[in-house]
């Protein structure tokens, strides 16, 4: 489903290496190969095989699946069980529905956003604010929803 499909070279996986570190404040593990691939107009990153990070205007972002084995330590957004639905079905983020966000988010970062219930992540996205106006404002979108549970890229990962 990948086209163009090839390994990235010494040099480009340790700029990759030291992007998700900085941006997500995450470790990463380590790896036999890092690669890259086109899908639905995307670059798709590949670690071992696994799409881990898909990278939309030179901005690094997680696959949903991905966020789960990197545990990053910043850049979450978590919205209430009402917007879930929502969300998943490829809405944007409004921010009504958000209970809690990374405060040190600003507008432009790439962020990941997760249920309020049982934690699970269900997007990623490009934040519209920062996050201590998604946090306060009672409307206005919080976050442009680039990749969530059930999408093309979703169903890459999960067949």
């Amino acid at each position: 489903m990948l086209k163009n499909r090839h390994a990235l070279s010494k040099r480009e996986i340790k700029n990759l290496i030291t992007r998700v570190e900085d941006i997500y404040a995450c470790g990463f593990p380590s790896y036999e190969m890092v690669e890259v691939g086109e899908a639905f107009g995307l670059k798709i990153i590949l670690v071992d095989g696994s799409p881990d990070f898909i990278i939309l205007d030179d901005t690094i972002l997680f696959t949903v699946s991905a966020v789960e084995r990197y545990k990053p330590g910043k850049g979450f957004v978590v919205v209430d069980k009402g917007a879930v639905r929502f969300v998943s079905r490829g809405a944007d983020i409004m921010a009504p529905g958000v209970v809690d966000a990374d405060l040190g988010i600003r507008k432009g970062d790439p962020v990941w956003v997760k249920e309020e219930t049982h934690g699970k992540v269900i997007a990623v996205g490009i934040s519209l604010m920062d996050g201590e106006e998604m946090v306060e404002l009672d409307k206005g979108k919080a976050v442009r929803n680039v990749h969530w549970v059930g999408d093309r890229i979703w169903k890459l990962v999960h067949g």
